[in-house]
């Protein structure tokens, strides 16, 4: 995703350089074969060709081994631009010494094995092309075609300026071009006015939101877009518009017609007018579902379906860099089952698995609405209380062995739990690992202390709460 999402930036910076001279045909050619290089980092070297008569001219270059080639003549048959020209579609050529449609002798004196070639049009004809070639085989794909396609299409208005040619027929020209490249995007792309409202969509982006063009075009996107998204993107929509950035990217989602949600990577830019009064908003929209899908996995456990430890550093790490400006209390406990390891000596790892389970749905039974609950191990467990404090930590770890002992009455076995807690007033600056090891060992206490005793599970001091800042202050005890 960050390669395509790095690409879809390259090829934004380079069109805006393109546009900038349209004007200057000479400058504008030499912008898109720069403008190739910066979009096609694999690309060894870009060259326009334009047509004359049957052969073909190297009217502007970029890259080391053509920067004396500005004149270089080569015969139109027997060459991909030739073809190129001919049909009015683009090539892709993965090697030159398999592929019969290339002039083999012209490739090996430029060291071209691999290329990209796109036809520039003019009028209904196809004057120029864009090729764009790498020394190694199979350097490009389908993907950099189309890149190359966005590449030149402003090229037709700088023909047009320099012949003072710019008739209704080469804009119509150009307007094809453009909607070809716009709907054949392998991303979605998204024109929307300045009110939100939806005025261009390619079928992409139909796809990853569920919904037809006219379904779009009679809504606005903040009707489609989660409401726990939608305020970072206003946000944003708001600074490009007051020219504070120039362009904003996040991860977003979609609402679809199912009552469901698709993760997408955004990108958005302004076009303005003349006077610089924003005119519309252009958005590449990426479906990065999958990944998320698979970064949700990745934090999931296997077993209990809970969060696993890396999901609660990651929670925990965040809770605790607000924690110097927030208005509340946060509560960090470590759970250890009692006895579980007799569980699977006695009655086997499978018995000990559906102990998890069950003890893992009697705690989640007992804890509050935004409390949460990790395995981080084995029989361990870490749960994060915000908001609360010394009395509500303790009322909620006492009704824990509750929950379990009601949850497994009827198992062929018996555990509990014993807990060690932790509570951060607002203004604690303390790093996860300070705030882990100390519940840890408090639990550990307690388990050290009910072993001494000789209690056995229905012993009813099963765990300790502390605030943190008393035992960063004096030594556990």
């Amino acid at each position: 995703m960050k390669d395509w999402q790095d690409q879809i930036d390259r090829l934004l910076d380079a069109h805006a350089s393109i546009i900038a001279v349209a004007d200057q045909i000479d400058a504008a050619f030499e912008a898109v074969v720069k403008g190739s290089f910066v979009a096609m980092p694999q690309a060894s070297g870009a060259v326009i060709e334009m047509r004359d008569g049957d052969e073909i001219v190297y009217r502007a270059a970029s890259g080391a081994m053509l920067k004396d080639k500005i004149g270089l003549r080569l015969k139109l048959a027997g060459s991909l631009s030739g073809t190129c020209l001919t049909s009015g579609e683009p090539q892709l050529c993965h090697d030159s010494e398999t592929d019969n449609r290339v002039n083999r002798d012209a490739c090996r004196a430029t060291h071209v094995r691999s290329m990209v070639v796109v036809p520039i049009p003019f009028q209904g004809e196809n004057v120029a092309v864009l090729k764009v070639f790498s020394g190694a085989p199979e350097a490009f794909s389908q993907d950099d075609v189309r890149v190359a396609c966005m590449l030149v299409a402003p090229i037709a208005c700088s023909i047009a300026s320099a012949a003072q040619l710019e008739t209704a027929q080469s804009h119509k020209a150009l307007a094809r071009r453009f909607e070809a490249t716009f709907d054949q995007a392998a991303v979605g792309m998204v024109h929307v006015d300045t009110a939100g409202r939806f005025l261009r969509v390619n079928d992409r982006f139909c796809a990853v939101t569920g919904r037809s063009a006219e379904e779009l075009y009679a809504c606005n996107f903040r009707d489609i877009t989660h409401p726990d998204d939608l305020a970072i993107d206003l946000e944003q929509q708001a600074a490009l518009t007051a020219g504070e950035i120039d362009h904003y990217q996040l991860e977003k989602r979609y609402l679809l017609p199912d009552g469901g949600a698709i993760w997408t990577y955004l990108t958005v830019s302004m076009v303005a007018l003349e006077d610089g009064t924003p005119d519309f908003y252009l958005a590449v929209v990426e479906d990065i579902s999958q990944r998320k899908e698979a970064e949700n996995l990745a934090l999931r456990d296997a077993l209990t379906g809970l969060p696993n430890r890396r999901a609660m550093l990651q929670r925990l790490a965040t809770e605790m860099g607000g924690l110097p400006d927030a208005p509340r209390s946060l509560a960090v406990a470590y759970l250890d089952l009692d006895h579980f390891k007799q569980v699977n000596d006695r009655l086997g790892h499978a018995v000990g698995d559906e102990c998890l389970i069950e003890v893992a749905k009697g705690i989640q039974g007992a804890i509050r609405t935004g409390d949460t609950l990790y395995r981080i191990a084995g029989d361990e467990f870490v749960l994060l209380l915000p908001g609360a404090g010394m009395e509500d930590v303790d009322g909620i770890l006492r009704r824990l062995n509750d929950a379990i002992a009601a949850r497994i009455a009827h198992a062929d076995w018996r555990v509990g739990v014993s807990s060690g807690a932790v509570v951060l007033m607002p203004g604690t600056s303390a790093s996860v690992e300070e705030v882990i090891n100390a519940a840890d060992r408090m639990m550990y206490e307690i388990k050290k202390f009910r072993d001494q005793l000789g209690h056995d599970i229905e012993v009813d001091k099963r765990h300790k709460v502390r605030a943190f800042d008393e035992i960063a202050a004096a030594p556990l005890g």
